[in-house]
């Protein structure tokens, strides 16, 4: 009984650790954050971009 509940500890730890990594990662390629509201930029700002 003991070693299941430690081979479940384990394996939810994991899953956590790679779920934190995964979020971590795209919100550190994204311009904002995933939870917070991202206004519309005003069309003006294309003339700034590198890409159009």
């Amino acid at each position: 009984m003991n070693n299941s509940k430690k081979n479940a500890k384990e394996l939810s730890g994991k899953i956590i650790k790679k779920l934190a990594d995964g979020y971590l990662h795209a919100d550190a390629n994204s311009a904002t954050c995933m939870i917070f509201y991202q206004p519309k930029a005003p069309k003006e700002l294309n003339k700034f971009k590198v890409r159009k």
